[in-house]
This record gives structure tokens, C-alpha cells and sequence, in this order.
């Protein structure tokens, strides 16, 4: 059996570019087969993914901000043993 990163021989390919050689490596660290026509177009869209990705960490109005949802838990003491009010 081969995957996008060997022939059918079981050779390694060379890769044509380093956008090419990162679809394959990422190809092949999720275990995902791709045939010739498959990498080709990952390798033409790659780029923009990888810049579209980029954008998403890179939004100059949050630098400041803090991205994380805080929850403080706020014990209060509740009497069971009386009824609700109602």
C-alpha cells in the first residue's frame, strides 16, 4: 500500500515545492491517502488556508483582550430545611 508521500513502489516522492512538501507531510501525519490530482490541488490551495488560519490569531483589536471565558464560582448557603418563599 502507498500514501501521497510514496510511489505505488513504495519510494518516497520528491516533493516539488514547500508547499507541496507541507501537504504531504500533513497528509501523512493524518494518515490520509491522496491521489496526484488530490495533492495537486491541496498544494494550490495550501497558501491561502495557511493564511485564512493566520488571520484567525492575528486580529490587531483583541491584542489586548482577554480571550478566555472566566466562571468564578461564587458559594452561597441555601436552607434546605425552609420552605421557598411564594
Amino acid at each position: 500500500m502507498h500514501d501521497a508521500a510514496t510511489t505505488p513502489e513504495g519510494a518516497p516522492r520528491q516533493a516539488a515545492g514547500p508547499d507541496e512538501a507541507t501537504a504531504r507531510l500533513l497528509l501523512a501525519a493524518a494518515s490520509l491517502p491522496a491521489d496526484p490530482g488530490e495533492l495537486a490541488l491541496l498544494t494550490a490551495l495550501y497558501p491561502q488556508r495557511r493564511a485564512d488560519v493566520d488571520a484567525l490569531y492575528a486580529v490587531p483589536a483583541a491584542r489586548y483582550a482577554d480571550p478566555a471565558l472566566r466562571f468564578t464560582a461564587g458559594a452561597t448557603i441555601e436552607d434546605w430545611a425552609r420552605p421557598a418563599a411564594g
